[in-house]
């Protein structure tokens, strides 16, 4: 019991500096995108807003970002539709080969962007689809889904099915059931899978770097593209406004 008590403060020491590490570039970051020059990080010069201008000055950057939004609504809408109905049935029925599908969906948690960057190229190449718009999409969505479930399986499992089921037996229909008792307690699940299918969509570099070409080209990969030619604190302020 002692050295139970004793690793709580050493693991909470742990967990305060990792974090700290984690999140200590990110004054550095900021500070360089008011910079006035280019090289220095803190200036005496002062503070400038010339790097948000010239980011959105800058027509490959808006039109990454557009893409990216676009990729990222849709991202969110699809992974919602589909991990709904997919957590229900995960949830409240027990089906032969329930953990295999449980397993299959989860996969591109456990497998680096980076090799599923290179099977989704590989796919579309094969296939003559070749990178893009709707390619893209469609491995963001593959790879946001299992993000968006997690919270939902989470926040149905704490659910009492029985308020479902009173529902029905004073007449409503199952999916009448469901939307107006159910769906509105999965607010919470809805708001956080959102979250993270809406995030990781607008954020992922591994997989887009594989399915843009020279046509399209979504915010991260051009922002490498950019730091790759010009050294200039737009990207930072690019980062900073995200």
């Amino acid at each position: 019991m002692t050295s139970s008590r004793g690793a709580g403060p050493i693991f909470m020491c742990v967990g305060m500096a990792t974090l700290a590490f984690i999140v200590l570039p990110l004054p550095f970051i900021i500070l360089y995108s008011f910079s006035p020059n280019a090289y220095a990080v803190i200036s005496s010069q002062g503070f400038t807003l010339k790097w948000f201008v010239s980011f959105f000055e800058n027509d490959r950057f808006m039109a990454a970002t557009a893409a990216s939004l676009q990729i990222a609504a849709i991202t969110t809408v699809a992974s919602l539709l589909l991990a709904i109905p997919t957590a229900v049935m995960a949830v409240r029925h027990r089906f032969v080969g329930r953990e295999l599908l449980l397993t299959l969906i989860s996969a591109p948690l456990v497998v680096p962007g980076v090799i599923v960057g290179t099977a989704a190229l590989g796919f579309v190449s094969q296939t003559g689809i070749g990178p893009g718009f709707w390619p893209l999409t469609v491995a963001m969505i593959a790879l946001a889904l299992p993000l968006t479930m997690r919270p939902l399986i989470a926040n149905l499992s704490g659910l009492d099915p029985d308020l479902e089921n009173a529902a029905r037996n004073l007449g409503a229909s199952p999916f009448s059931a469901f939307m107006r008792i159910t769906l509105p307690q999965l607010a919470p699940g809805l708001v956080a899978g959102g979250t993270f299918a809406f995030v990781e969509a607008m954020d992922n570099f591994a997989i887009a770097a594989f399915l843009s070409n020279i046509t399209f080209t979504t915010l991260p990969v051009e922002s490498y593209s950019y730091i790759r030619d010009i050294d200039d604190p737009t990207v930072a302020a690019m980062a900073t406004l995200l």
